[in-house]
């Protein structure tokens, strides 16, 4: 439900006009608890308009229809396991987690930052994809990279990303950020298409079960799943490592 909570909300805020989608994007946030209940037709007249209407928008945020939009917000089995973490945090808990997470980042073998490092430079275009609370990190991410001269693209439409994906050639490369690897569950359209992109495969996550899916060349595990909680702080730790040594080896060229 998060990641649809954000779309709906990115696409009212990057609406130049308020035409019928900004509408349907508006209602659909005030049925967000019971869109999982509603069919494509009593959806279609909470929104007042037609059902082709609501399917209609529905791809246009990147989902195939309405159906498939409301078995996104279901969540997987195991999904939300530590989504009340962050309430549960004392001062000592959120050391000891971030603490954790850190040590996994220490022990990653050099070869693997430095072989991921090359594959940023070598890319002749980089796009980031970063979901629900860890766009901001994605943008973070994309700041540090163009500060050291390298131009990557990340935007924070999960209709925009998807429709990017399209048009990448092998020289180009795809940094995906999914901490608990929800948005990469068959009830989203983007694992599909990452497959289908081209270019080099880089994941940046918490879960050591994505590795099963075939998808990523490239995976970096940067914590325990268990400490979620802290991982928008994990991310920039992650980001300082990669950063060093990118400037190291353009240093050195």
């Amino acid at each position: 439900m998060e990641q649809l909570i954000y779309t709906l909300l990115a696409y009212i805020n990057n609406s130049l006009n308020k035409d019928i989608n900004y509408y349907i994007a508006k209602s659909l946030l005030e049925h967000i608890k019971r869109i999982e209940s509603f069919s494509l037709e009593e959806i279609a007249e909470a929104c007042n308009v037609a059902p082709s209407t609501i399917n209609r928008f529905c791809k246009r945020i990147g989902f195939k229809n309405f159906s498939n939009l409301r078995n996104s917000v279901a969540m997987p089995l195991g999904a939300s396991l530590f989504e009340h973490a962050h309430s549960e945090l004392n001062p000592q808990t959120f050391f000891n987690r971030l603490n954790e997470n850190i040590e996994m980042i220490e022990n990653i073998p050099l070869a693997d930052i430095d072989r991921i490092v090359n594959q940023i430079h070598q890319s002749k275009r980089i796009v980031i994809l970063g979901f629900e609370k860890h766009q901001i990190q994605a943008m973070e991410l994309q700041k540090r990279l163009f500060l050291l001269g390298k131009l990557s693209e990340c935007d924070t439409n999960l209709y925009k990303q998807i429709d990017t994906l399209s048009d990448l050639s092998d020289e180009d490369m795809i940094i995906t950020i999914s901490i608990q690897g929800n948005i990469l569950s068959n009830h989203f359209p983007v694992i599909e298409k990452i497959k289908k992109a081209k270019g080099k495969k880089l994941l940046i996550t918490f879960s050591g079960e994505l590795g099963k899916l075939h998808v990523f060349q490239e995976i970096l595990q940067c914590g325990k799943i268990e400490n979620s909680s802290v991982s928008s702080y994990t991310l920039l730790r992650v980001f300082d490592v990669l950063m060093d040594r990118y400037q190291r080896y353009c240093e050195s060229l």
